[in-house]
C-alpha cells in the first residue's frame, strides 16, 4: 500500500470515528450541536423560516452561515442524526485530505504537511464543525488557479463567500492568474449564479430578507465575540492582548492596520510572483492572517491555519530554530485542546490568555521574513 491510500484511510477513520464517538456520547446529542444546527437550517429554509433566530428545541446557538449553506446540507437533512453526522466528518476529513495531497509540492513535503495538520482537524471533527471544507474550498481555489483552472478556481472562491466570507482571501490568488479578465468574469458569474439560487428556491422576497439577516447577525456575533469573559472565541491576536490587559474596548485596528500594510508590501513584490514558492508562501501567509485577524477564531477554527504551517516548515531550511518552533506551535496551538495536554495549564492559562494565537503569529512573521528575503527568480 503507498503512503497517498495509507494516508486517505487514516483520515477517513478519523471522521467515521469522531462522528461516531460524538453521536454516541450523550441523549440530547449535544456534542453534534453544531451538525444539529447546519442539518436543521435545511428545514427552516424550505419552510420560509428565519434562519438566523434561536430554535432552542432543536439545538443551541445560532445559524451563522449563507443561505446556500442550508440548501447544500438537503442531503443530511433526510438522514437520521447517527449515518449523516458520521457521513458529514467522514466528508469533511477526506475532502481536507485529498485537497492537501494535490498542494503542487513533491510527495514527501506533502505527507509531511498532512500529519501536521491531522491532529488540528480532528479537534474540528470533533466539534462538527464546516471548518475543514471552508479550508479545503479555499485551497482549491489556489490549486486551480496553479492549474489556470478559472472556471473551477473562482466557484470555490465564489461558494466560500457564499457561505462563510472567509472564501474571500481567494481573491488575492487573481493576481497570480495568466488570465485576469477571464478570472474576473468567471467570478462574476458564479458570484450571480450562486447568489441567485437562494432566491430561486426560496422566494424573491424571502431570500433577499434572509441575506440581509445574515449580515446583520455577522454583526452582531463580531460583537459577542469580543467579549473577555467568553473565553472560547476571540482567539486572535487582539482577542489576546484584550485577555492580557482585561480590556475589551482595545480595538482590532492597531493589529489590522500594520497588518494590511505588510500584507500589501509583501505580496505586491510582483517579481516574485513568478516564483511557486512564492506563491506557496503567500498562500500560508493569508491562511494565518485569516486566524489572527479574525475575532471568531477559536480552537476548531485554528485547522484553517496548519496547512500554513506546513508550508512554512516544508519550505524552509530545517534548522534547529524551525524544528523547534514547529514543535512548540504543534504543542500549545494544535494539542492544547486535546486530552494529551496538561488540563490545569490548559484551563489557567491557554485558553483565559487566548495563548493558542501565539505560536501561529510567530510563525506568521517568520513566514514575512521569508517572504521578505526570498530572492527574485532568475529570467
Amino acid at each position: 500500500m503507498n503512503k497517498k491510500s495509507t494516508l486517505l484511510i487514516i483520515w477517513a477513520l478519523a471522521g467515521l470515528v469522531t462522528g461516531w464517538k460524538q453521536f454516541s456520547l450523550s441523549d440530547v446529542h449535544s456534542h453534534i450541536n453544531n451538525f444539529q444546527i447546519f442539518k436543521a437550517s435545511f428545514g427552516h429554509f424550505v419552510h420560509r423560516m428565519p434562519l438566523y433566530l434561536e430554535y432552542p428545541k432543536e439545538y443551541f446557538d445560532l445559524y451563522l452561515y449563507g443561505p446556500i449553506f442550508a440548501i447544500l446540507m438537503a442531503p443530511f437533512s433526510m438522514l437520521p442524526d447517527g449515518p449523516s453526522v458520521i457521513l458529514w466528518n467522514v466528508l469533511n476529513s477526506v475532502v481536507l485530505f485529498i485537497t492537501l495531497w494535490h498542494l503542487p509540492l513533491v510527495e514527501n513535503k506533502r505527507v509531511a504537511i498532512t500529519w501536521i495538520v491531522l491532529n488540528s482537524s480532528i479537534t474540528a471533527l470533533l466539534n462538527t464543525q464546516f471548518h475543514a471544507l471552508c479550508l479545503a474550498l479555499i485551497l482549491w481555489s489556489y490549486i486551480c488557479v496553479e492549474k489556470k483552472n478559472y472556471l473551477w478556481a473562482t466557484l470555490w472562491i465564489a461558494l466560500g463567500i457564499y457561505i462563510k466570507l472567509y472564501g474571500v482571501v481567494g481573491l488575492a490568488f487573481f493576481f497570480f492568474a495568466k488570465d485576469r479578465y477571464r478570472f474576473a468574469a468567471y467570478f462574476v458569474f458564479w458570484l450571480i449564479v450562486i447568489g441567485f439560487v437562494p432566491l430561486a428556491l426560496g422566494g424573491f422576497d424571502y431570500g433577499i430578507q434572509t441575506y440581509r439577516e445574515w449580515m446583520g447577525i455577522l454583526a452582531h456575533k463580531n460583537e459577542l465575540n469580543e467579549n473577555i469573559a467568553n473565553i472560547r472565541t476571540d482567539v486572535c491576536v487582539m482577542g489576546m492582548i484584550r485577555r492580557w490587559t482585561g480590556d475589551p474596548t482595545i480595538s482590532n485596528l492597531w493589529f489590522l492596520i500594520p497588518s494590511m500594510i505588510l500584507n500589501v508590501y509583501l505580496f505586491f513584490q510582483t517579481k516574485k510572483w513568478s516564483d511557486p514558492d512564492f506563491r506557496l508562501r503567500i498562500l500560508a501567509f493569508v491562511l494565518l492572517y485569516i486566524m489572527l485577524a479574525s475575532t471568531g477564531t477559536e480552537s476548531p477554527t485554528l485547522v484553517m491555519a496548519f496547512p500554513a504551517v506546513g508550508i512554512w516548515f516544508v519550505l524552509g531550511e530545517k534548522t534547529k530554530e524551525r524544528w523547534a518552533m514547529l514543535i512548540f506551535t504543534l504543542l500549545i496551538s494544535s494539542f492544547s485542546p486535546t486530552d494529551v495536554f496538561p488540563a490545569y495549564i490548559r484551563s489557567e492559562f491557554i485558553n483565559p490568555l487566548a495563548l493558542m494565537i501565539l505560536p501561529l503569529f510567530g510563525v506568521w512573521i517568520w513566514l514575512a521574513y521569508d517572504l521578505f528575503i526570498e530572492k527574485q527568480p532568475q529570467k
